[in-house]
């Protein structure tokens, strides 16, 4: 007997009147008139999308719902601002401080239909690896309801040797397996070139795959951009290197921006642009026109570059806004890239889902038998209006199991 069974769905990149039967957390059976005596529980989908969950690839849990009075309206400010947070907590409760806005910030994005998510978690002089530890003790808490990848973001504002501790304490954390990717914002050090080279040889020692904020910026400079391409084909890394933001990519001309382009197609790099904080944070220093802030991200899906959105900051010094809600993120991103007809919609759609699951290694992600049931019932029937509607996310499932239920309830009185 299964354990579930979804009755008549359109099951996303299947077609419709399936039926999806689910056992020991797993997929295993998707067909048309598999009898409802057959599962121990039931949902009727009644025609609409059933899809796999949202996998947000670019979260910040360690800094959600830190915002405090004061405005900080560019990166300079906001990473000033969150300095300021962190040093009015009390010593010895920064990592119940952190667990208590982050789980917060998981139940927004489950109840959102997110079914996987990789934080990055700053490592700090005073805190060294603090954040880390407590992320993966909410990873563990949590693992039932949303998987948690965990990627380092170590500052380096400090002198050579403070820095070789923060790449000592990365070391450590990648043998004890404190870490699913390695990474920074290494570009705004002084010596960025010789960091991401330590990173990354720290990466390939232990075999773990990368994830960088990259050129953050307005300014026509994307030389991080192309050394991490390079250094991931020196590596045979390919496939397993993100690159977050790359939003300096709009500074440069057109002929310079396709042939980096190419070169990520070449490395097989995951990009990740975050429209909402980008739009916020960007382009503060132009008059009319004000670039839109965000990555070239129709020139990446023309090159055929693997390409994900995520929501990166909620309700911080970064961003003062924000629900952790993916399909919120999703209409954002196709309205800033102008990708608003039908097919584009499915671009997009694809962008925060199955696109993530590659850039985060999903092996068992995705509506097919013997995959994972991490799965999204919408009240919606294409995945087009799914986007233009917020359609309600009626059930979450994670695992075989409903970890989320939404309703909707309208009243029109003429």
């Amino acid at each position: 007997m299964y354990d579930l069974l979804i009755k008549k769905a359109y099951a996303y990149n299947i077609g419709k009147n399936k039926d999806i039967a689910i056992h020991n957390g797993k997929i295993v059976e998707i067909r048309e008139g598999i009898p409802e005596t057959a599962a121990r529980e039931v949902i009727q989908a009644n025609g609409n999308l059933v899809a796999p969950g949202f996998v947000d690839c670019h979260m910040h849990f360690d800094k959600v719902f830190s915002l405090g009075e004061k405005d900080s309206k560019t990166l300079d400010a906001a990473i000033e601002e969150f300095y300021s947070y962190c040093n009015n907590i009390k010593e010895g409760e920064w990592k119940t401080d952190i667990k208590r806005r982050a789980k917060e910030a998981a139940r927004f994005a489950v109840q959102s239909g997110t079914t996987s998510l990789r934080t990055h978690v700053n490592i700090e002089p005073n805190t060294d690896l603090q954040g880390i530890e407590a992320m993966n003790e909410l990873k563990n808490e949590l693992k039932d309801y949303v998987d948690i990848k965990i990627t380092s973001l170590p500052s380096f504002y400090d002198e050579p040797e403070a820095q070789a501790k923060r790449l000592d304490l990365l070391e450590y954390a990648c043998k004890n397996g404190l870490l699913d990717f390695l990474g920074g914002a290494l570009n705004i050090h002084d010596n960025w070139e010789d960091l991401t080279e330590k990173i990354f040889a720290i990466a390939v020692r232990n075999k773990l795959p990368l994830d960088f904020h990259v050129n953050e910026s307005d300014n026509p400079d994307i030389r991080h951009f192309e050394q991490i391409a390079d250094l991931t084909i020196k590596y045979g890394y390919e496939g397993r290197v993100s690159c977050g933001h790359v939003t300096a990519l709009n500074a440069v001309d057109n002929e310079t921006a396709a042939r980096v382009i190419g070169k990520a197609k070449k490395a097989d790099l995951n990009i990740i642009t975050l429209p909402s904080c980008n739009l916020y944070l960007m382009g503060r220093g132009d008059k009319q026109p004000i670039r839109r802030g965000v990555t070239r991200i129709r020139e990446f899906l023309e090159a055929g570059v693997n390409i994900s959105y995520a929501s990166d900051n909620i309700r911080d010094p970064f961003r003062p806004i924000g629900n952790g809600d993916m399909l919120e993120e999703g209409l954002l991103t196709a309205q800033v890239a102008q990708m608003v007809t039908k097919s584009e919609l499915e671009t997009v759609f694809r962008m925060g889902t199955l696109n993530p699951a590659k850039a985060l290694q999903l092996q068992d992600y995705g509506l097919a038998v013997g995959k994972n049931a991490d799965l999204v019932i919408f009240d919606s029937d294409i995945v087009s209006d799914a986007l233009i509607s917020q359609a309600t996310r009626r059930y979450i499932i994670k695992k075989g199991k409903i970890v989320a239920k939404n309703t909707k309830t309208t009243d029109i009185v003429f």
